[in-house]
């Protein structure tokens, strides 16, 4: 494990350039999010090892995506279109009818629960088939945001797919930002760097603990 200093390329790629050799050439698989900066980076320091789009990143890219539509739509009709999560049958017939007005608010939504499809499943296996649908069905569309989004993840087939072969995700380094942010409000932030990083080694002691015991 490492925490680098920052996030940027050169920082990064320094970070792989000093392993050993051995040991990069021991890596098989380095999940990012969809940033093209970073697949190139890796695809040059780590050739041998499959890049993975992590599958929450592309969710949430979808959500992102489907809140947009959903906005611009309710600015331009002036009317306030619900979500589809946790609707009585009622709701959902006015849903229904409100999807057959707006075709396009339609179309990302089901390209989201299509997305959506495609995260972890208790039994592990490809679904190039499903990501296949989806990318003609985005790449065909009438509106130019859903064919953005249709070559986006085309971009990122290979990589999507990548996942379900090995199945590694940026979710615990995702759970430890998560953690460390809500210590620092809960601190009311910090003046003094050492006393940031002592507190939230403190956080993580059962983890530590953990690795210590596994390792004797």
């Amino acid at each position: 494990m490492a925490l680098l200093a920052d996030d940027r390329k050169r920082t990064v790629e320094a970070f792989f350039r000093q392993m050993p050799e051995e040991v990069r050439g021991r890596i098989r698989a380095v999940c990012v999010d969809l940033k093209d900066t970073w697949r190139k980076l890796l695809r040059n320091v780590l050739p041998q090892a499959q890049v993975v789009a992590d599958p929450f990143h592309v969710i949430q890219d979808a959500n992102r995506r489907v809140d947009e539509a959903r906005r611009i739509e309710q600015e331009l009709r002036r009317r306030k279109i619900p979500r589809q999560e946790g609707l009585t049958p009622k709701q959902a017939e006015v849903l229904r009818a409100l999807y057959r007005q707006y075709p396009t608010l339609a179309h990302f939504e089901l390209g989201q629960r299509t997305a959506a499809s495609l995260l972890p499943r208790p039994q592990p296996r490809p679904r190039p088939a499903l990501l296949e649908r989806l990318l003609l069905s985005l790449q065909h569309a009438d509106d130019a945001e859903l064919v953005r989004w249709g070559r986006t993840l085309h971009a990122w087939k290979a990589e999507l797919l990548g996942y379900h072969r090995h199945r590694v995700t940026s979710a615990y380094t995702e759970g430890i930002h998560t953690k460390i942010k809500l210590l620092k409000r809960l601190s009311y932030g910090f003046r003094n760097r050492d006393v940031y990083v002592r507190k939230m080694l403190l956080a993580l002691v059962p983890l530590a603990l953990l690795l210590r015991r596994h390792t004797y």
